[in-house]
Protein backbone atom coordinates (compact mmCIF):
# COMPACT_ATOMS: atom_id res chain seq x y z
CA UNK A 1 0.00 0.00 0.00
CA UNK A 2 1.26 3.22 -0.62
CA UNK A 3 2.28 5.33 2.48
CA UNK A 4 3.64 8.85 2.74
CA UNK A 5 5.42 8.66 5.76
CA UNK A 6 7.31 5.77 7.99
CA UNK A 7 5.01 6.53 10.79
CA UNK A 8 3.38 2.46 9.80
CA UNK A 9 7.10 0.87 10.21
CA UNK A 10 8.06 3.13 13.28
CA UNK A 11 4.94 1.64 15.13
CA UNK A 12 6.63 -2.11 14.38
CA UNK A 13 10.16 -1.28 14.09
CA UNK A 14 10.44 -3.52 17.82
CA UNK A 15 9.58 -6.67 16.34
CA UNK A 16 12.40 -9.34 16.16
CA UNK A 17 12.32 -9.36 12.34
CA UNK A 18 12.52 -5.39 11.97
CA UNK A 19 15.08 -5.51 14.72
CA UNK A 20 17.13 -7.77 12.55
CA UNK A 21 16.64 -6.00 9.81
CA UNK A 22 17.66 -2.56 10.90
CA UNK A 23 21.13 -4.16 12.12
CA UNK A 24 21.87 -4.66 8.50
CA UNK A 25 19.67 -1.72 6.89
CA UNK A 26 19.07 1.25 8.88
CA UNK A 27 15.27 1.71 8.30
CA UNK A 28 14.86 2.92 11.49
CA UNK A 29 17.18 6.37 11.46
CA UNK A 30 14.92 7.57 8.49
CA UNK A 31 13.20 10.55 8.74
CA UNK A 32 11.78 10.73 5.27
CA UNK A 33 10.01 8.07 2.91
CA UNK A 34 13.31 6.18 1.08
CA UNK A 35 12.98 7.18 -2.59
CA UNK A 36 15.28 4.98 -5.09
CA UNK A 37 18.44 7.44 -4.55
CA UNK A 38 18.30 6.68 -0.86
CA UNK A 39 17.56 2.68 -1.17
CA UNK A 40 20.87 2.75 -3.52
CA UNK A 41 22.68 4.15 -0.29
CA UNK A 42 21.51 2.57 2.43
CA UNK A 43 20.47 -0.23 0.70
CA UNK A 44 23.46 -0.66 -2.05
CA UNK A 45 24.02 -4.08 -4.25
CA UNK A 46 24.80 -5.23 -7.83
CA UNK A 47 21.68 -3.58 -9.69
CA UNK A 48 20.46 -0.06 -9.29
CA UNK A 49 17.00 0.62 -8.00
CA UNK A 50 14.79 3.20 -10.50
CA UNK A 51 11.34 4.49 -10.73
CA UNK A 52 8.91 2.23 -11.74
CA UNK A 53 9.46 2.95 -15.63
CA UNK A 54 6.05 1.44 -16.78
CA UNK A 55 5.28 4.74 -18.67
CA UNK A 56 8.97 5.67 -19.69
CA UNK A 57 11.64 3.85 -20.80
CA UNK A 58 15.30 3.04 -19.76
CA UNK A 59 18.05 3.01 -22.94
CA UNK A 60 15.33 2.26 -25.34
CA UNK A 61 13.87 -0.38 -23.00
CA UNK A 62 10.35 0.02 -22.10
CA UNK A 63 9.20 -2.66 -18.92
CA UNK A 64 6.25 -3.45 -20.73
CA UNK A 65 8.24 -5.59 -23.75
CA UNK A 66 10.16 -7.27 -21.65
CA UNK A 67 8.18 -8.72 -18.47
CA UNK A 68 9.85 -7.64 -14.79
CA UNK A 69 12.06 -10.37 -14.90
CA UNK A 70 13.14 -9.81 -18.28
CA UNK A 71 13.79 -5.83 -17.53
CA UNK A 72 15.94 -7.02 -14.56
CA UNK A 73 18.35 -8.92 -16.45
CA UNK A 74 18.38 -7.15 -19.41
CA UNK A 75 19.41 -3.56 -17.61
CA UNK A 76 21.03 -4.47 -13.99
CA UNK A 77 17.88 -2.07 -12.69
CA UNK A 78 15.21 -2.67 -10.44
CA UNK A 79 11.54 -1.28 -11.19
CA UNK A 80 10.26 0.35 -7.62
CA UNK A 81 7.46 1.74 -6.57
CA UNK A 82 6.67 4.09 -3.53
CA UNK A 83 5.26 1.54 -1.27
CA UNK A 84 6.72 -1.19 1.41
CA UNK A 85 6.37 -4.11 -0.65
CA UNK A 86 9.00 -2.62 -3.37
CA UNK A 87 11.17 -1.02 -0.64
CA UNK A 88 11.09 -4.64 1.60
CA UNK A 89 11.98 -6.13 -1.87
CA UNK A 90 15.36 -3.37 -2.00
CA UNK A 91 16.42 -5.08 1.82
CA UNK A 92 16.55 -8.39 0.33
CA UNK A 93 18.14 -7.46 -2.98
CA UNK A 94 20.96 -5.98 -0.43
CA UNK A 95 21.44 -8.93 1.94
CA UNK A 96 20.97 -11.54 -0.53
CA UNK A 97 22.37 -10.42 -3.81
CA UNK A 98 24.06 -13.54 -5.32
CA UNK A 99 20.70 -15.44 -4.42
CA UNK A 100 18.63 -12.79 -5.70
CA UNK A 101 20.31 -12.36 -8.83
CA UNK A 102 20.10 -16.04 -9.55
CA UNK A 103 16.22 -16.24 -8.85
CA UNK A 104 16.05 -13.62 -11.50
CA UNK A 105 18.24 -15.77 -13.90
CA UNK A 106 16.01 -19.23 -13.02
CA UNK A 107 12.96 -16.75 -14.19
CA UNK A 108 15.09 -16.26 -17.14
CA UNK A 109 16.08 -19.52 -17.82
CA UNK A 110 12.67 -20.84 -17.57
CA UNK A 111 10.84 -18.43 -19.95
CA UNK A 112 13.57 -19.08 -22.67
CA UNK A 113 13.09 -23.14 -22.37
CA UNK A 114 9.23 -22.43 -22.68
CA UNK A 115 7.88 -19.19 -22.71
CA UNK A 116 6.64 -16.77 -20.89
CA UNK A 117 3.31 -18.19 -20.92
CA UNK A 118 1.89 -20.25 -19.33
CA UNK A 119 4.31 -19.49 -15.99
CA UNK A 120 4.49 -22.81 -15.00
CA UNK A 121 5.06 -24.66 -12.04
CA UNK A 122 8.68 -23.65 -11.81
CA UNK A 123 8.34 -20.27 -11.95
CA UNK A 124 4.89 -20.03 -9.36
CA UNK A 125 7.61 -21.90 -6.52
CA UNK A 126 10.61 -19.43 -7.41
CA UNK A 127 8.29 -16.58 -7.14
CA UNK A 128 6.10 -17.90 -4.35
CA UNK A 129 9.33 -18.32 -2.55
CA UNK A 130 10.88 -14.90 -3.53
CA UNK A 131 7.49 -13.34 -2.30
CA UNK A 132 7.34 -15.60 0.96
CA UNK A 133 10.36 -17.38 1.77
CA UNK A 134 12.21 -18.32 4.63
CA UNK A 135 15.77 -19.44 6.25
CA UNK A 136 15.92 -22.09 8.86
CA UNK A 137 19.29 -21.51 10.18
CA UNK A 138 20.82 -24.18 12.27
CA UNK A 139 23.88 -25.38 13.63
CA UNK A 140 24.74 -29.59 12.72
CA UNK A 141 23.16 -30.73 16.33
CA UNK A 142 19.78 -28.93 15.79
CA UNK A 143 16.31 -31.32 15.92
CA UNK A 144 14.19 -27.93 14.32
CA UNK A 145 14.04 -28.64 11.18
CA UNK A 146 13.11 -32.15 11.66
CA UNK A 147 10.45 -30.81 13.93
CA UNK A 148 9.07 -28.24 11.32
CA UNK A 149 9.58 -31.05 8.36
CA UNK A 150 6.90 -33.08 10.39
CA UNK A 151 4.88 -30.20 11.79
CA UNK A 152 5.61 -30.81 14.97
CA UNK A 153 4.93 -27.64 16.03
CA UNK A 154 4.83 -27.74 19.77
CA UNK A 155 8.18 -29.68 20.09
CA UNK A 156 9.87 -27.19 17.71
CA UNK A 157 8.82 -23.88 19.01
CA UNK A 158 7.76 -24.37 22.85
CA UNK A 159 9.81 -27.62 23.85
CA UNK A 160 13.09 -26.18 21.99
CA UNK A 161 12.26 -22.34 22.78
CA UNK A 162 15.70 -22.40 24.12
CA UNK A 163 17.31 -23.13 20.93
CA UNK A 164 16.40 -20.28 19.05
CA UNK A 165 18.86 -17.53 18.43
CA UNK A 166 21.34 -20.35 20.26
CA UNK A 167 21.86 -23.14 17.54
CA UNK A 168 18.38 -22.34 15.26
CA UNK A 169 17.22 -19.06 14.36
CA UNK A 170 14.48 -17.93 11.30
CA UNK A 171 15.55 -15.06 8.79
CA UNK A 172 13.04 -13.64 6.34
CA UNK A 173 13.89 -13.66 2.74
CA UNK A 174 9.94 -12.93 0.91
CA UNK A 175 9.60 -9.09 0.71
CA UNK A 176 6.17 -9.85 0.92
CA UNK A 177 6.04 -11.53 4.08
CA UNK A 178 7.81 -8.12 5.24
CA UNK A 179 5.52 -6.11 4.33
CA UNK A 180 2.36 -8.19 5.77
CA UNK A 181 4.56 -7.84 8.66
CA UNK A 182 3.75 -4.44 9.36
CA UNK A 183 0.00 -5.28 10.40
CA UNK A 184 0.75 -9.04 11.60
CA UNK A 185 -2.32 -11.97 11.25
CA UNK A 186 -2.71 -15.27 12.20
CA UNK A 187 -2.40 -17.83 9.15
CA UNK A 188 0.69 -15.62 8.51
CA UNK A 189 3.12 -18.75 6.68
CA UNK A 190 6.28 -18.82 4.57
CA UNK A 191 7.77 -21.57 2.66
CA UNK A 192 11.40 -22.39 4.21
CA UNK A 193 14.98 -23.93 3.43
CA UNK A 194 17.33 -25.62 6.23
CA UNK A 195 20.49 -24.26 6.06
CA UNK A 196 23.65 -25.75 7.53
CA UNK A 197 26.16 -23.04 9.56
CA UNK A 198 29.09 -23.47 11.68
CA UNK A 199 28.47 -23.72 15.56
CA UNK A 200 30.21 -20.29 15.92
CA UNK A 201 27.32 -18.69 13.63
CA UNK A 202 25.35 -17.25 15.80
CA UNK A 203 28.10 -15.47 17.63
CA UNK A 204 28.99 -13.47 14.13
CA UNK A 205 28.03 -9.98 13.64
CA UNK A 206 24.84 -9.40 11.41
CA UNK A 207 26.23 -8.67 8.22
CA UNK A 208 28.14 -11.40 8.19
CA UNK A 209 25.59 -13.66 9.19
CA UNK A 210 23.64 -12.83 5.91
CA UNK A 211 26.78 -12.37 3.53
CA UNK A 212 27.42 -16.59 4.48
CA UNK A 213 23.66 -17.64 4.16
CA UNK A 214 23.69 -15.85 0.59
CA UNK A 215 26.59 -17.96 -0.28
CA UNK A 216 24.76 -21.07 1.24
CA UNK A 217 21.31 -20.21 -0.49
CA UNK A 218 22.51 -19.66 -3.79
CA UNK A 219 24.14 -22.72 -4.01
CA UNK A 220 20.65 -24.45 -3.52
CA UNK A 221 18.97 -22.62 -5.89
CA UNK A 222 18.67 -24.15 -9.22
CA UNK A 223 15.35 -25.32 -11.14
CA UNK A 224 15.13 -28.93 -9.45
CA UNK A 225 15.18 -26.76 -6.38
CA UNK A 226 11.80 -25.32 -7.26
CA UNK A 227 9.83 -28.29 -8.95
CA UNK A 228 8.69 -29.10 -5.72
CA UNK A 229 6.98 -26.91 -3.35
CA UNK A 230 8.70 -26.26 -0.08
CA UNK A 231 7.32 -26.96 3.65
CA UNK A 232 5.20 -24.40 4.82
CA UNK A 233 5.83 -22.79 8.47
CA UNK A 234 3.64 -20.55 10.93
CA UNK A 235 4.91 -17.19 10.95
CA UNK A 236 3.91 -16.12 14.24
CA UNK A 237 4.89 -19.24 15.78
CA UNK A 238 8.86 -18.94 15.89
CA UNK A 239 9.30 -17.72 19.45
CA UNK A 240 9.41 -13.74 20.09
CA UNK A 241 7.02 -13.15 16.81
CA UNK A 242 3.99 -12.86 17.93
CA UNK A 243 3.07 -11.47 21.93
CA UNK A 244 0.39 -14.44 22.89
CA UNK A 245 2.43 -17.20 22.56
CA UNK A 246 0.66 -19.41 24.94
CA UNK A 247 -0.56 -23.09 25.25
CA UNK A 248 -3.64 -22.18 23.61
CA UNK A 249 -2.06 -20.25 20.78
CA UNK A 250 -0.21 -23.20 19.71
CA UNK A 251 -3.03 -25.58 20.13
CA UNK A 252 -4.58 -23.61 17.32
CA UNK A 253 -4.70 -26.50 14.28
CA UNK A 254 -6.37 -23.80 12.15
CA UNK A 255 -3.07 -21.33 12.03
CA UNK A 256 -0.67 -24.73 13.41
CA UNK A 257 -1.93 -27.48 11.20
CA UNK A 258 -1.09 -30.96 11.43
CA UNK A 259 1.20 -33.09 8.55
CA UNK A 260 -1.17 -34.24 5.87
CA UNK A 261 -0.30 -37.86 5.13
CA UNK A 262 0.78 -38.89 2.29
CA UNK A 263 -1.78 -40.52 -0.35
Amino acid sequence: MPLESLSQFTFVQDHPVFVMLNQVIPLAKLTHWPCVDTLNTIAHGPYTFIDDPESQSLAGIRLGELGYEGFIAETQSIPTRRNWHDVFNACIWHQFPHSKQRLNQLHIEYIKLFGAQPRGKVRDNITHFDECGMLIVHTEGSCVPSLLQQHQWHDAFVTQQSAWGQEVQAFTFGHANLELLLAPHIGLTAKWVALQVPEDFFEDDPVSQVRLLDRLLVERLDMAFFEQKLPPIPYLGIPGWWQDQDESFYANTDHFRPKRPHP
